[in-house]
Order: C-alpha cells, then structure tokens, then sequence
C-alpha cells in the first residue's frame, strides 16, 4: 500500500507540474501584443497612432519578369489612412491614380476611367494587412488574433516575428527588429480567382522621421511577388503638418477614357 502511494504521489506530482499555465512572458498572445505596442513606441508613439494625412515624394521603380527595370518615375503621393490614397507620376505629373475605398480611378493625357475591380481589390486586400492599418485600427477588432511565432535574420538582422489575422483568416506576417523594434518585412497571402495563392514581400528600411515630426516612415520601401522583385520605391522626403483637401481623394477631373480592349489578330 505504502509502494502503491508512492506511485500515485509521484503521478500527480507530474500531473501538476505539467499542466502549470503558461507563465505570462512566454503566452504567445502576450508576447506578440508586447512586440507590437514596442513597434508603436519605435515609430511614435500616440502621435504615430494619431497621424491619418501625411504627403511624400520621391522616385518609383518598377521591375519585368526578370528584375530588370522596366520604368522609372517621380513620384508625389498624398495618403488618408485607412484606405484613401492620391499618387501623381511622371516628370509632367500627368498620370493620376486615386483610390478612394471601394472605388479608384487613374487619369492621364487621353482622360480619366474607373480602375479595373481586381485592381482596386489588390490594392485595397494589401492596404487592409498593411502595417499602418493593423497597428493604427485593426489590432482591436472583432476576431482578430495577434501570436508572436518566433525568432529570425532578416538581411542581418535579428527579427521577432508577430502574425496578424483578422475573422476572414487573412494574414500578415510582421518581422520587427529586436534591436530597434521597428518593422522591417511584412508578408502575405492573397486568394486569386483560380484558387492559387499569391506570395507578397515588403521590405521596409532607412526610417527617419517626417519634416516637423516625430513618426518614423520607412524611407526605402521594396516590393515581391511571388518571389520576384516588382518595384521599389526612394522616398525623398514626408510631410505631416497639414491636412490633406478632401478633393484630393475624388475622382480626377478631365473627360470621361473609353478603354478599347486590343483585337487578337
């Protein structure tokens, strides 16, 4: 009997042990929520979270197939978080992209014409896991779910990496730096119509912080998709003094484009 208590005190003693709750610093959930309110420091702080207008300029380049450069633009773009944005190219600023949530236009020289509806559901799937969305309104909504999944290198550096997912099961997978706690890559998947999975790639680098502030913006900011290089883009210098003219986030003004789809031959 006394053998018997033996092994029943040393079975519970084990039970016990083992099913001990996860100490605070090592719950996932914490952890990840701990790494993002550090970014939010890093880039801010309240003013970070506060910031909606803010207006930058500088080149864009974009890339073919084979990561050579297909094209080289200046670049003036004027942002509205969350989904409201104006980008002005080309030496004339004569080509226009606005969107503006579920609609976008894009106007040059032979008029203005609505965006095609898979482009403007690109643009706005990347825009609703970009970085700014989720730590600025996303991180407290409905069904969303923060984990901190573990440790890497990034060009170098030493990254913990958080991933986001909102109620729809979209992801993001966010790598921010151990030693400045600023993000430096985000990654995520989008759904094509074909039930393929498109594989997206943002470098974020060269944070300095806007004219007359104290939020951080990436100044290099660098593109994939599906493994392959689609665009960068050199920032020159951000403005977040002045709010932005609601005018800016309409349609272009100019003649209504009929686009004529090309004939096969």
């Amino acid at each position: 009997k006394l053998c018997l208590m033996g092994v029943v005190i040393r079975v519970l003693s084990l039970f016990l042990l083992f099913a001990r709750p996860i100490p605070v610093q090592n719950d996932p959930a914490v952890r990840g929520r701990q790494i993002l309110d550090q970014a939010i420091q890093a880039l801010g702080g309240q003013a970070y979270l506060n910031l909606r207008d803010y207006r930058w300029e500088g080149r864009g380049f974009s890339f073919d197939h084979f990561e050579e450069i297909a094209g080289m633009s200046p670049l003036i773009e004027y942002d509205r978080l969350p989904d409201k944005y104006r980008q002005v190219q080309g030496k004339n600023r004569d080509y226009i992209v606005v969107m503006n949530g579920d609609h976008g236009w894009d106007s040059s020289y032979r008029g203005v014409a609505p965006m095609q509806a898979a482009d403007v559901e690109r643009i706005r799937f990347g825009r609703k896991l970009s970085l700014d969305v989720i730590l600025r309104f996303r991180l407290n909504e409905p069904g969303a779910e923060v984990l901190f999944t573990g440790s890497d290198f990034v060009d170098g550096q030493l990254v913990d990496i958080v991933e986001f997912s909102d109620a729809g099961r979209n992801l993001a997978r966010l790598s921010i730096a151990r030693d400045s706690h600023l993000p430096i890559r985000r990654e995520w998947d989008r759904k094509l119509p074909n039930r393929e999975r498109e594989q997206n790639v943002e470098i974020l680098t060269k944070y300095h912080a806007a004219k007359g502030g104290i939020v951080q913006f990436p100044f290099y900011v660098g593109r994939q998709r599906n493994g392959i290089k689609v665009s960068e883009f050199f920032i020159e210098g951000i403005d977040t003094s002045h709010r932005l003219d609601d005018s800016l986030f309409e349609r272009p003004a100019g003649k209504e484009r009929i686009d004529v789809p090309s004939r096969k031959k």
